[in-house]
């Protein structure tokens, strides 16, 4: 009994010498998680009368960080999401860049984009850590063809 109570010990012994010897990752150590994304948008003949287009894009980190984006380099404070609709492309500006300021842990998309009269075009491109993961360029949205996706990053 006495050998066995020994070699429990030196076994426990052992067992916690290397759960705390191991070397933690570089990729665990804090500020190193989650991934930094770029989306860029462009609606082009859009009619804020006769027609559909919502982006929106939520994002979130595990700081519970309340800035998270900039659109076409101005950043938005105290945002976690942004929303994008038809009238934001009726005017000038028909391409928006939307970034995160930090590395996110949770990133999703929801995109609608309908049609009731003439068609229109839209571009969607989605980058995660530089690599593009969604590239849909040029889409005719018209009466018969709606461009309707929910993306998670």
């Amino acid at each position: 009994m006495k050998r066995f109570s020994k070699l429990l010990s030196l076994s426990l012994i052992l067992f916690v010498t290397l759960l705390f010897s191991c070397k933690k990752d570089s990729n665990d150590s804090p500020g190193t998680t989650g991934k930094n994304v770029k989306f860029t948008i462009t609606v082009n003949g859009v009619s804020g009368a006769d027609d559909y287009a919502s982006f929106v894009i939520v994002g979130a980190d595990l700081k519970n960080t309340k800035t998270l984006w900039k659109v076409n380099g101005v950043t938005k404070n105290n945002e976690t999401s942004v929303s994008l609709g038809e009238d934001d492309f009726t005017g000038s500006t028909k391409t928006y860049v939307v970034e995160s300021v930090t590395p996110l842990d949770v990133v999703g998309t929801s995109i609608q984009c309908l049609n009731f009269n003439g068609p229109y075009t839209i571009s969607y491109k989605a980058e995660v850590n530089g690599k593009v993961i969604t590239n849909d360029q040029n889409v005719t949205v018209d009466v018969n063809k709606d461009y309707t996706h929910r993306y998670d990053y």
